[in-house]
Order: C-alpha cells, then sequence, then structure tokens
C-alpha cells in the first residue's frame, strides 16, 4: 500500500492542454531556476535557446523581449562601467566585454538572432523571480546591479498594474507562442523575509490576472510544488534558499507528466537509457565484449536520433568511436 500521501499533501498538477515534444523549439527566460531546468531539457535533447542570462524581475525580461522582436537595439547609454569591465543594465553579467563596441556587439548580436529564433520557437517558458527591483538614479530600472554601490540606486516594489500593463503589451505580440510561466521557489532572503513573501504574491497575482486574459498562458506551480509539497529544508542547498538537486529532479519529474505526451515520455526513456550506457566504466576496454557494448551504444544512438531532431549527438558518437579497435 502506498502511504506517501501519509506524509505530505501533494500538489495536484493536471495535464496541460498543450503538449512539448522534441519538435518543439524552446526558449527559456528568467531566473535561475529556469538555467536549472535548462540542464535537464538538455539532457533530455530538447532544443531551447535561452536569452540574456539570469534576470529576475518581469518588467527587465518583457523589455528585452519587446526589443527583441522590435530589433531595437542596445546603445551605449544602456552600459555601465565597472572594475573596467562594461556591462548592460538589462542583461546578466556574463554580457560583458572590455570595450564599449565588444559589449553593444554582444547583446546586440544577440537581437538579430532571437528575432529569427523566436519566429520558429512555438513555446517560452518563463520564471520570474521578484517583483522587487532597483533604479539606478540616472538610467532607470535595471535588471543587474553589476556590484555598483547601493548609493546609485532606490529599491521599490513593482506595483501589480506596472507589470500587468508590460505583459498585457508583449503577450498580445506573442499570441502565437504558448507560454508557461512559473514562479520561482528561490527565497530572496536579502529583501527580507516579508518582503520576499509580498514579492512573491505579487508575482502570482500578475500571473493570474495575464492567465484570465489570454488563451495562451498557463502557470506550472513550480513554487507550490517545493513550498507547499516537499516543505522541508532538507529539499534545499547548504545555504536554505535554493532548491537541491533532488527538489529541481522532483519538479523536472512533474513538469514532464504535465507537458509531455507518453511517447514523448518514451523518448525520454530510451535516451536515459543511452546515458547510463555511456557512464558504463569498462574493466577491459579491447575487450570482445565492450567492443560488442560499444557497437549497441552506436545502434542506439542512430536509431534515437530521428527522434530527437534538434539534438546533435555527436560528441557521444565521438566518445564511442574513440574506444572503437579499428
Amino acid at each position: 500500500m502506498n502511504n506517501s500521501h501519509l506524509f505530505r499533501k501533494e500538489v495536484v498538477v493536471p495535464p496541460s492542454n498543450f503538449k512539448i515534444n522534441h519538435d518543439d523549439q524552446l526558449i527559456l527566460v528568467g531566473s535561475c531556476f529556469t538555467s536549472n531546468i535548462a540542464s535537464f531539457f538538455s539532457q533530455a535533447c530538447f532544443q531551447f535557446y535561452s536569452p540574456f542570462g539570469t534576470l529576475y524581475n518581469p518588467v527587465t525580461i518583457a523589455n528585452n523581449f519587446k526589443r527583441i522582436l522590435n530589433r531595437e537595439p542596445y546603445t551605449v547609454s544602456d552600459l555601465v562601467l565597472n572594475n573596467e569591465r562594461y556591462y548592460s543594465w538589462n542583461h546578466s553579467s556574463i554580457y560583458s566585454e572590455n570595450s564599449e563596441k565588444e559589449t553593444l556587439l554582444l547583446i546586440n548580436d544577440e537581437i538579430y538572432r532571437f528575432n529569427e529564433i523566436i519566429k520558429s520557437s512555438s513555446t517560452i517558458i518563463i520564471t520570474f523571480g521578484t517583483s522587487m527591483v532597483y533604479e539606478h538614479k540616472e538610467y532607470g530600472l535595471v535588471g543587474n546591479c553589476h556590484k555598483i554601490p547601493s548609493i546609485e540606486f532606490t529599491k521599490k516594489m513593482l506595483s501589480i498594474e506596472e507589470m500587468h500593463n508590460t505583459w498585457r503589451e508583449l503577450i498580445q505580440l506573442l499570441n502565437t507562442k504558448q507560454i508557461i510561466f512559473t514562479v520561482s521557489p528561490v527565497r530572496h532572503w536579502s529583501d527580507g523575509a516579508i518582503e520576499n513573501t509580498r514579492s512573491k504574491a505579487f508575482l502570482h497575482l500578475l500571473i493570474s490576472s495575464l492567465e484570465s486574459e489570454f488563451e495562451n498562458t498557463s502557470y506550472f506551480p513550480s513554487y507550490e510544488l517545493i513550498i507547499d509539497e516537499l516543505r522541508d529544508y532538507r529539499f534545499y542547498k547548504k545555504d536554505m534558499l535554493h532548491p537541491s538537486q533532488e527538489a529541481v529532479e522532483f519538479i523536472w519529474e512533474k513538469f514532464a507528466d504535465c507537458y509531455f505526451t507518453s511517447s514523448t515520455i518514451g523518448v525520454l526513456n530510451e535516451v536515459n537509457a543511452i546515458r547510463k550506457l555511456l557512464e558504463h566504466k569498462p574493466f577491459n576496454p579491447s575487450s570482445a565484449q565492450h567492443q560488442k557494448f560499444l557497437q549497441k551504444c552506436l545502434t542506439d544512438i542512430n536509431t534515437i536520433q530521428s527522434k530527437t531532431p534538434h539534438y546533435s549527438w555527436k560528441e557521444e558518437l565521438e566518445q564511442i568511436k574513440a574506444q572503437i579497435e579499428n
């Protein structure tokens, strides 16, 4: 008898009315929780893109999307110099170079590339982290402070109306895409416990208002799965703020059950089986038995390639061929 219900309250995640498969091209944006889920999409051989780097607030994310759709480049006024590196106020710190020209080339090249990518993408997955933001006294709202002294910023909570108006305009431009919203379970503890709770509440209300207005939007409850179902510090990393690998894997499994068809899950099982085979460490690499095993791996990959059309198995194939005796 399954007694798991005696030890926790389960968050019911009903199947989505639209599905994701390996033919789709996905866009993943938002907080650091997005990158955690992205690693599972990568292992599962999906094609996805993640512009902007890690961003937390809804307005910066939406404004960046609008600039891509409108092919509106960033300029020198969007940059800040700190420790001899140039950064974008609207991107994560990975978008930095030693000169203004190089930094603008980096971020504007992404605008033009993603303008085309968005056209062929079917689903956008967006994770909001906080509605608490910082405004630079000269530039205005920023997506990242880049370790600039706090005295140069003012801190405020975005209003639901401000966030909704920004996203309402954007979703009207993305009306052919399926948009999945989620709220990051990562606590922004530096804002304070009460402020963090209020900030997350605003994000939930924002998404609820968008869901009620736009049929192409939906909500996946990653926040509730961590906070309400797992609900234990053993599912967090040492900082007690970020979900553990076990917790993120739990979220991924729930996501798969919600958005993947049985055939897509079948492909995932095949992919996982191949990855387990590739982890095998032979006692005798040159033995006939191991050579036969490698040939089986090649056959399995050749079979799965047609089912994962956007994923390149080049690295795995090279790994196997390097071990095959000529």
